[in-house]
């Protein structure tokens, strides 16, 4: 790493908040890292401050604290879980990165067909716990909000191939709100020369609040220690 440190900022996603990624934060600490995980604007948990953020508030609020960061001269390396991963390649579109780790991040989204088999693995086992989730989803997800997602997915995606940074890409294979075809968009318009995919089996769309968490933050541990 050379006489440069390494500060890793994480992301959240959409709809979503530090709590979904605040197991890996803690793991990198416990690595004596310096980790710092900004809360995007309008994600205070009401419906109110969510559709009053447009996308760019979301950029806004992580490049705050990539600046803030960038002053000490430190290397940068992002983390973006699902939408936050949209966000990071924002900030390595204008800015020099040391490394991208994206989770389970959308180009394509809705796997409409892991949706119908949770909710019938929820009407087997007599349970709600899908069922739940989505009702909380469509709760967090007012329509004003999700414009401004689909506008930052536009945007975005027209930025990738200005992206050279290394990047690790993972994707849980059962996630039921990104669509696997996402990763493969990701790794064929990347300009970058190191580039890697992780896929866990199991996990789901939080997969840092999943059984295989600790797996995951073992593959981020060994891509931040090769850069």
């Amino acid at each position: 790493m050379g006489s440069k440190k390494t500060k890793c900022l994480i992301i959240h996603g959409f709809g979503g908040g530090v709590h979904e990624v605040k197991p890996l934060a803690e793991y990198l600490i416990g690595l004596n890292y310096e980790v710092f995980c900004p809360t995007l604007q309008g994600h205070s948990g009401t419906r109110k401050d969510m559709n009053k953020a447009t996308y760019s508030d979301w950029i806004d609020s992580a490049e705050r604290e990539f600046l803030r960061l960038k002053e000490t001269g430190d290397e940068i390396l992002l983390i973006g879980f699902s939408m936050g991963g949209l966000i990071a390649f924002s900030l390595a579109y204008k800015y020099n990165i040391k490394a991208i780790v994206t989770i389970n991040t959308p180009i394509f989204y809705w796997n409409l067909l892991r949706v119908f088999l949770n909710l019938v693995d929820d009407i087997k086992c007599k349970k709600c716990n899908h069922i739940r989730r989505y009702l909380q989803a469509k709760s967090n997800s007012p329509f004003l909000a999700m414009i401004q997602f689909l506008l930052l997915l536009r945007q975005t995606k027209s930025k990738l191939e200005k992206i050279s940074c290394p990047i690790l890409i993972i994707q849980a294979e059962d996630d039921d709100t990104v669509r696997r075809k996402s990763v493969d968009y990701i790794y064929e318009h990347v300009s970058s020369e190191k580039k890697r995919i992780k896929y866990f089996h199991e996990g789901g769309h939080l997969i840092l609040l999943s059984p295989v968490a600790d797996q995951v933050y073992f593959c981020v541990e060994d891509f931040i220690q090769d850069q």
